[in-house]
Formats: structure tokens, C-alpha cells, sequence
């Protein structure tokens, strides 16, 4: 196969035909619980992380094409970038080509991860990439996902990884089907930072890198929403009515049963086993509605404040109850200070800057008057910005 070859995308699966599925979202915002409840049909196969370094060798390549040192954390916030565009990294990811040897030594390097949830067996991964030619990053994935289903037979055949918004517009182009799952960040924040939140997300991050990625994921959802093969739902209307929402999935994807597949029997985990959740603060088996607005009995009122104040146009877009009034935005963000322990060396300090500051303030200005002003830098899609504007007045 020649490199052309090797790249071209493959075509786009029919509605209801099977095909590659992707699933993504940031850190502690339901991507798991889909991602059970979707692989709990017969036709899904879904794989829960079993590439994440991966997808952090794809964006560190493209760093460095831009002549950056590696990053421990690649995929970042966006807010503010300035070095590249969101098409930027497609159009990169498109060319580039990832051999059997990277992969060979990419799973070497997972191993012992905890991050991976689907482990991966490496005499199967041996025979897949036999004679495997280079391939980009979504051909890949689509084919160990193929080629790692479980039930092999499934038509449907995927993984689950968080933070990868920045990769749907590859994956979209190439024929994969997404879905994107949002949250209220206030309860993201409570599941990260409090309980067994460390168990799943890591060490603490900054309540401003945190705050930022959310956003990033609801401007892709925005920008994609009309993108055939995309969609995105909350949370919380999830697991409030999981029939409804799964039935509405279902129907995308061909399986008109999925909701009674899903909820009819306990979801099972990779090994078979009934799956308890992977809650930060409970136990529990299921679909449960216990962990919306948990945040409410968890969160320090200035975490609550900060969240309100900087995400507060994406919340009230979303539907989500606001109780900070908009003019007190720029008071919480000027005298906001970190309430958790940064122990990463690359993140302390992150958002204390007066310019990270001002930055946030100049972002609600923007709202109200654009001015003429570029928006990527503050909403990623000039578009975004309008449709924010736009769903927050309306509440």
C-alpha cells in the first residue's frame, strides 16, 4: 500500500450499517457509563481507553512539527492558543502515518498504565499488526478496533477515550462515528478533586486548566453539532431518562433495542463482571441519577463561584440552573484563588497571571460585544461565540 493509499479515509459507514464508534468527553463526565450502556448491545463492541498513549503520540507529533518540546499534557485547554488552528491538526493528522513498530512500542509503554481500562492481549495485537502497513491516526484506530471487538462479531466497533476533542474532526472525516458526552462542570469538579476523583482523573489539576477544557468540549459540540455522524448529549438527561436517550442513540445507530438491551440486565465490565460504577463519591450498580448536583454538598463556594463566573453564558446555553448573577462574573474572576494542591511541575501557577485573568474577563466583554474582534482565540469557532450568546440570553 503506498502512503496515499495508506491515508485516505475510509468511507463512511450507512446509517444503521455498523461501523467504527468513537466516544469522548472530558475527564469524569459520563464517558464510561456510555460507553457501557452502548457496549451492552450484541452488535456493540466498545473498548473503554485501551489506546490513550496513542492519541498523545498523534498530538505530541504535531507539536513538534511546530517545533515544540513534548508536553506532558498535549491536549490542552485551547483558550487563548495561538500557535495553530482546530484544522490545523486535521489536516496534520491526515498525512501523518503511524508504523507497526510505533505500536509495537506504544503498548509497551501502556503497560501497567492505569489509565488503560481494556488491556490489551499482545499476542492479538501481534497478529494485527503483522505486515501492517503505516496507516494515519484514524485508519489505526479503526482497525485494532476491529480487529480487538468484543463480541468479534459485533458491527458496531469502537473505543471510549477522554480529552480527545481536538480529534473528532479527523475521526468524522474518516467515517467514525461520535459521540460526545457533556456534564455540569460543577460536578466534574467534585468527582475530580473530592473522594476517589484521584483513583480516575489523576493528581489535581488547576480549577482553571479543568474549567477551560469543559468549555472546549462544549464549543466542538456546538461547532460539529450539525457534522453528519456526530452527536452529543448531557449527563444528566442520560441517566434522568436513560430509555429516551438511549432509544434516540439506538435509532442512529441501527439498534432500535439498545435501550432494552442496556437496562434490562446489570451492565457488565470488560471482564464480564457486574460493573459497579466508577463513581468518586458512591457505589452503585447501573444508571443512576444520585451524582447530578452532588457538587452542591462537595464543592467550596469559591469552586462554585469560579465555575458560575467563567462558564457561566455555556452553562445557561445548556440548560444548567445559574445562581451567580452575570454582572458579579468579573468580581469572582478577579479575586479568585486556587483552593487545591498543584503538584504537577508543569501546571503550578497555571491562572494566577493578571493577563489569565483578564483574559477571562475579556472573554464575557466579547460576548456582549464582539467588536469586530477575532474570536477563535476565546471561543475556538467564531460561530460558537453567537450560538453561546445566543442560547444564554434565551434562559
Amino acid at each position: 500500500m503506498t502512503t496515499s493509499d495508506a491515508t485516505r479515509p475510509e468511507p463512511a459507514p450507512a446509517t444503521g450499517a455498523g461501523g467504527p464508534l468513537f466516544v469522548t468527553g472530558m475527564q469524569r463526565s459520563g464517558t464510561t457509563l456510555l460507553a457501557r450502556l452502548l457496549a451492552a448491545h450484541p452488535r456493540v463492541s466498545l473498548l473503554s481507553q485501551p489506546l490513550p498513549f496513542l492519541l498523545l503520540e498523534a498530538k505530541r507529533r504535531f507539536l513538534r512539527q511546530l517545533g515544540e518540546a513534548d508536553p506532558p499534557l498535549p491536549f490542552g485547554p485551547l483558550f487563548g492558543e495561538r500557535r495553530y488552528g482546530p484544522g490545523e491538526l486535521a489536516e496534520f493528522l491526515r498525512r501523518e502515518t503511524f508504523d507497526a513498530p510505533t505500536l509495537r512500542g506504544i503498548a509497551t509503554e501502556m503497560e501497567g498504565f492505569s489509565g488503560q481500562y481494556t488491556r490489551i492481549d499482545p499476542q492479538r495485537l501481534a497478529a494485527l499488526l503483522a505486515n501492517a502497513p503505516p496507516r494515519s491516526l484514524a485508519a489505526t484506530l479503526i482497525h485494532l478496533w476491529r480487529g480487538l471487538a468484543e463480541p468479534p462479531e459485533a458491527t458496531w466497533y469502537g473505543g471510549k477515550e477522554t480529552l480527545a476533542e481536538e480529534l473528532l474532526p479527523h475521526l468524522l472525516a474518516a467515517g467514525v462515528r461520535c459521540l460526545l458526552v457533556l456534564r455540569d462542570p460543577r460536578d466534574v469538579l467534585a468527582s475530580l478533586n473530592h473522594g476517589r476523583g484521584g483513583l480516575h482523573g489523576g493528581r489535581p489539576k488547576p480549577t482553571l486548566w479543568n474549567l477551560r477544557h469543559w468549555r472546549k468540549s462544549i464549543a466542538f459540540a456546538l461547532h460539529l453539532a450539525s457534522r453528519a455522524g456526530f452527536c452529543w448529549l448531557r449527563y444528566e438527561d442520560l441517566v434522568e431518562d436513560p430509555e429516551r436517550i438511549l432509544g434516540e442513540v439506538g435509532g442512529e445507530l441501527g439498534c432500535a433495542d439498545l435501550a432494552e438491551a442496556a437496562l434490562a440486565r446489570p451492565l457488565m465490565d470488560g471482564d464480564g463482571r457486574p460493573w459497579r460504577g466508577n463513581s468518586s463519591h458512591r457505589e452503585h450498580f447501573g444508571v443512576g441519577r444520585g451524582s447530578v448536583g452532588a457538587w452542591r454538598g462537595i464543592l467550596p463556594s469559591a469552586v462554585v463561584e469560579i465555575t458560575e463566573a467563567s462558564c457561566g453564558p455555556e452553562l445557561r446555553a445548556l440548560g444548567y440552573p445559574v445562581e451567580l448573577p452575570a454582572e458579579r462574573a468579573p468580581e469572582v474572576i478577579e479575586r479568585f484563588v486556587e483552593p487545591y494542591p498543584i503538584e504537577r511541575s508543569a501546571l503550578v501557577g497555571y491562572g494566577d497571571e493578571p493577563a489569565e485573568r483578564r483574559a477571562e474577563r475579556r472573554r464575557l466583554e466579547l460576548l456582549a460585544d464582539p467588536g469586530g474582534e477575532p474570536l477563535a482565540r476565546w471561543f475556538l469557532f467564531p460561530e460558537v461565540a453567537a450560538r453561546i450568546a445566543e442560547g444564554a440570553a434565551k434562559r
